[in-house]
């Protein structure tokens, strides 16, 4: 049987995308804007959701059987966040943005899961350990100190060494985004294991456990998305199994589908929400047609007020053409 949960958990995460990168004006409040550096809001969380519920969605896929099949998704999806880059900022544009940090993550995942099943956790576990004493103790190349700081850290030297701007999306953030994917592994196989009913204690568990050492973790490498550390990784992996249990609880065993309908139509067709929000909202209504429908809603309203209409006007634009696929069945992978 489907998890609707699992699809619904999917959805709630391309709301929040919608929302934070759609926002009318820069009047929305500040939990759907990125934290300047460090430190932790709702539009941070989205994202590593959104690749938790990737790895979830891995155990229930024989794709990860066939190596040539794991790799044709990852240059589909590296190509096609090529494809979105550049209809956003033209040919001069370099990476292949939140599609590309999916591919890469994934497969690094994928790789990870090729080891025997009882070291993979020692794994995961071991590559946020060399990453933080890499941050905390071993000097950036160049300068001879170690940092954090917003122009200063490995992830920039690393983005640099690859000729690309850093950013959250870069492939410095391909590695320990691979662990949050694995942590969503790892629930899709509690998930199959013990049913939705009997996963969820257990899911409930390692949600407390992420969430305390990612906290007792941060006095030491501060959570920060742009750098994706493993605080981050924790927390963030800890708050995403929590919506997940909650998606699965509510829909799976409490049977309270129909209030979550629209969010499960989003998750069904995420890939198709993600493409359509970029060329259609980023690309082409941005500067012009955003403007002014902002303007015209700030002069009815206020600026506060059009930032969040606007969002979720794209929010139910967006909705909409997933649910005409939805009615017709189509369901859009890559």
């Amino acid at each position: 049987m489907r998890l609707h949960g699992v699809d619904v958990a999917r959805g709630l995460a391309v709301v929040g995308m919608l929302f934070v990168d759609n926002r009318g004006n820069g009047e929305i409040g500040t939990q759907f804007v990125h934290a300047p550096w460090h430190g932790l809001r709702v539009a941070d969380v989205v994202f590593p959701v959104f690749l938790l519920v990737v790895g979830v969605s891995m155990p229930f896929s024989r794709r990860g059987d066939r190596p040539r099949a794991v790799l044709t998704r990852v240059l589909k999806l590296a190509l096609l966040g090529w494809l979105i880059v550049v209809a956003k900022y033209g040919f001069d544009s370099v990476g292949a943005g939140v599609l590309g940090h999916i591919a890469g993550a994934y497969l690094l995942c994928w790789l990870l899961l090729r080891l025997p099943r009882r070291a993979q956790v020692p794994t995961a576990a071991g590559v946020l350990a060399v990453l933080t004493v890499v941050a905390v103790l071993v000097p950036v190349p160049g300068t001879g100190r170690t940092a954090v700081d917003p122009d200063l850290s490995w992830a920039h030297w690393f983005d640099d060494l690859l000729g690309l701007d850093f950013s959250a999306e870069a492939p410095h953030s391909y590695l320990p985004s691979a662990v949050t994917v694995f942590i969503g592994v790892l629930a899709g196989r509690v998930l199959l294991e013990w049913g939705a009913r009997g996963a969820l204690p257990r899911m409930l568990a390692a949600a407390g456990v992420l969430l305390a050492l990612g906290l007792v973790l941060a006095p030491l490498l501060p959570v920060n998305k742009r750098l994706w550390t493993p605080s981050f990784v924790l927390v963030t992996g800890g708050i995403g199994l929590l919506v997940l249990a909650a998606a699965i609880w509510l829909v799976d065993v409490r049977g309270v589908r129909r209030p979550f309908r629209p969010a499960e139509v989003l998750g069904l067709n995420a890939i198709v929400a993600f493409a359509l929000s970029e060329l259609l909202f980023r690309a082409v209504l941005r500067y012009r047609f955003q403007p002014a429908v902002d303007g015209w809603l700030t002069d009815l309203t206020s600026a506060t007020t059009s930032a969040y209409l606007y969002a979720a006007f794209s929010v139910v634009v967006v909705w909409a053409v997933c649910q005409v696929l939805a009615r017709r069945g189509i369901v859009v992978r890559i």
